[in-house]
C-alpha cells in the first residue's frame, strides 16, 4: 500500500530501509536482477545538522543566490508534536504519472515593490536512493519543474513557466527513517516575477524500468514554524499555503494544512527554495 506522507510515529511499509552508496549515484543503466546486487547497502546515520550552514543570502545545494527558502528539515521523532515529516513528491516506478505521479506545490510571495529574476528552483527530498533518470534513459529529463499563480483547491491555476530539465541530486547530510535527504535542483531558468503570490514545484524523475533504483521513493521534507523560524529559512515566510496534487493518490490540488493532505498534522511549510536575483 502506498502512502503519501511519512510521519514520526512509524515507518510505512512502502519506505525501503536502504541507503544508496556513492557508487550507485553514477548508475548508467546496466540492468541487474535484484537491488542487492548494487550493494552493499547500509542504513542511514540520522543527522539533523550535518550540512554546513550556507552563507547569508544563499541557499540550495549547490548553493546560489537565494530569493526564498523554507528552511532545513529537523527530525523530531520523539515529539511532541507528532507531525508529518514529508509529502510524496516524485515520478517513479512506484508512483508514476504525467508529468508527475505526485507533486507538492510550495507557496511563496514576492514582496510589494520587488521584481524577482528566477534562475533556479530546488526541493529537499527524503529518498531511499536519490537517483534520477540517467543514461540510457533521457538525462536531460531528470526533474519536472513549474511556477504557477492562482493555485487553489482543485485548480493548478495559471502556469507561468514550466519544463522537464536536467537536474542535480546532492545529499544534504540530513536524514530520517533510514532515508537520506537530497537536494533536487534545476538551474538555467529565466522567469521574471513581479510582486504577488506564487507556487513552485521541482519533482524528481526516475522512470527507467531497467533501473531498480527507480522503485525508490521521494518525499519533500516538511518544516514547521513552531515558536521559531526553521534553520536557514530565508525570505518572506509562507505557511499554510501549499498544495498536494496526485492522480495515483486520488487528489487534485488539496491543501496540505488543516484537514487536508497531511490530515491536520504538520505540513504548514516545506524545505524548498527559489534562486535568482532582485
Amino acid at each position: 500500500m502506498m502512502t503519501k506522507t511519512f510521519c514520526s510515529m512509524a515507518l510505512v511499509a512502502a519506505l525501503i530501509p536502504f541507503v544508496q552508496p556513492a557508487s550507485a549515484q553514477n548508475y548508467k543503466g546496466t540492468p541487474k536482477p535484484t537491488i542487492r546486487q548494487y550493494g552493499p547497502f547500509s542504513k542511514n546515520t540520522k543527522s539533523n545538522n550535518a550540512s554546513t550552514k550556507a552563507a547569508s543570502g544563499t541557499c540550495g545545494n549547490p548553493a546560489g543566490p537565494c530569493l526564498y527558502y523554507g528552511g532545513d528539515f529537523v527530525d523530531n521523532p520523539l515529539g511532541p508534536p507528532f507531525l508529518a515529516n514529508g509529502l510524496a513528491n516524485e515520478n517513479t516506478l512506484l508512483v508514476p504519472g504525467s508529468p508527475y505521479g505526485a507533486a507538492t506545490w510550495v507557496g511563496f510571495t514576492v514582496p510589494a515593490g520587488e521584481t524577482w529574476n528566477v534562475r533556479g528552483l530546488f526541493t529537499n527530498d527524503m529518498s531511499s536512493y536519490g537517483v534520477l533518470d540517467q543514461l540510457p534513459a533521457v538525462p536531460e529529463k531528470a526533474a519536472f519543474w513549474s511556477i504557477n499563480e492562482g493555485v487553489a483547491p482543485g485548480s493548478a491555476g495559471t502556469v507561468l513557466d514550466s519544463g522537464t530539465s536536467a537536474a542535480t541530486t546532492t545529499p544534504t547530510g540530513r536524514g530520517a527513517f533510514d532515508l537520506s535527504e537530497y537536494t533536487v535542483e534545476v538551474r538555467g531558468l529565466s522567469v521574471t516575477l513581479t510582486s504577488g503570490s506564487y507556487w513552485m514545484t521541482v519533482v524528481p524523475l526516475c522512470t527507467n524500468t531497467a533501473d531498480p533504483f527507480c522503485d525508490g521513493v521521494f518525499f519533500l521534507s516538511d518544516v514547521e514554524y513552531i515558536n521559531t523560524t526553521p534553520t536557514n529559512a530565508f525570505g518572506p515566510a509562507s505557511t499554510d499555503v501549499s498544495f498536494f496534487d496526485s492522480t495515483p493518490f486520488g487528489v487534485s490540488f488539496e491543501p496540505t494544512n488543516g484537514p487536508g493532505a497531511c490530515l491536520g498534522d504538520g505540513c504548514d511549510a516545506f524545505s524548498a527554495g527559489v534562486l535568482g536575483s532582485k
